[in-house]
């Protein structure tokens, strides 16, 4: 594609219902002094995503283009810019503006993609890889003998944080919120699957654990799981709630003090203070992906220009795993 020309890009006039994405073409300019010119090879689609499509997160400058990652060449570089040059293979975990097949990015934004992996898993996995992470190496690390719930077990986070845990010899409980997502779950290497529309949750861990409860509960869920996860983890556990795909949940100190409940509300942020930070952690990540670790990733794939059916297929819970756009 020639530099300069017609981009295929999601815009939103609006914030609301799925429908609100809408793809059209523009042309994006010359990089300025510390920026390049990406051409996106693999775009994510993470629930934050919907999360600033619908409102959750106020957005101001209308129109504008979502979407927070993904991989791809490097087409052109701006004055300054002596970290990359054209030709090179990068990624990006958080930098709205995704949805286009071709951006303006700053430089300082973007991780250099190790040769032996794709632009596909790249994308799929920088910030739910990342997220992974930070929760069972920074939030709470993850010990072995230690036996863990994950809530969305299926997910893209929950599934990279149940093998790893695994690997680090964790007795690993996961939940799901269908059946149909038991298997593919349990394929992670999950001891046990709990299945919340049809299997009591406080019931089948009390099983599983002997009465004893949990050491930790990884929530991505929040507000309709939460409540429940006080009841199955032991007097002095840790929940850390890292996301809130339901919704925020009412949280009250009494009962979190009269447990001895550690609660821990991460941000990524917060745990990679600098670029240096961050590149160790990505190279721990891409390591973990490269030994087998976080298994296979094959995501699901749509076109760009059929973001509208991917953001409601996530929304009404029938993806599993990752999600990534392609042109």
């Amino acid at each position: 594609m020639e530099k300069n020309s017609e981009t295929g890009v999601i815009r939103m006039s609006r914030q609301g219902a799925p429908s609100v994405l809408e793809y059209s073409l523009e042309t994006i300019g010359k990089p300025s002094a510390n920026q390049v010119v990406l051409n996106q090879k693999a775009i994510a689609l993470n629930f934050v995503d919907v999360m600033f499509r619908n409102g959750t997160f106020p957005l101001n400058n209308f129109p504008v283009t979502i979407g927070v990652e993904a991989a791809g060449i490097v087409e052109s570089v701006g004055e300054n810019v002596n970290e990359f040059t054209t030709g090179d293979r990068v990624g990006y975990f958080f930098a709205l503006g995704a949805y286009t097949e071709r951006r303006l990015i700053e430089a300082s934004e973007l991780i250099k993609i190790p040769d032996d992996v794709s632009f596909d898993q790249a994308a799929a996995i920088m910030a739910k890889g990342l997220t992974a992470r930070m929760l069972i190496k920074q939030a709470y690390p993850v010990k072995k003998g230690d036996t863990i719930l994950v809530h969305a077990a299926a997910g893209g986070v929950g599934s990279l944080v149940s093998r790893w845990a695994k690997a680090l010899g964790a007795n690993v409980i996961g939940t799901v919120g269908n059946s149909s997502k038991k298997s593919y779950a349990l394929s992670h290497g999950i001891d046990h699957v709990i299945s919340l529309d049809t299997e009591n949750l406080t019931e089948y861990v009390k099983i599983f654990t002997e009465g004893n409860g949990v050491d930790a509960v990884f929530d991505g869920v929040g507000k309709a799981t939460f409540n429940e996860s006080l009841n199955v983890i032991k007097k002095g556990g840790t929940i850390i709630l890292f996301g809130s795909s339901s919704g925020a949940p009412n949280l009250d100190d009494k009962v979190l003090n009269a447990g001895k409940i550690n609660l821990i509300r991460p941000n990524l942020g917060s745990y990679f203070p600098h670029k240096v930070s961050v590149q160790l952690a990505a190279k721990e990540m891409f390591d973990a992906l490269r030994n087998g670790i976080l298994g296979e990733i094959n995501p699901t794939v749509y076109s760009l220009s059929d973001a509208s059916k991917a953001h409601q297929d996530i929304e009404s819970g029938n993806t599993k795993g990752s999600i990534i756009f392609h042109i």
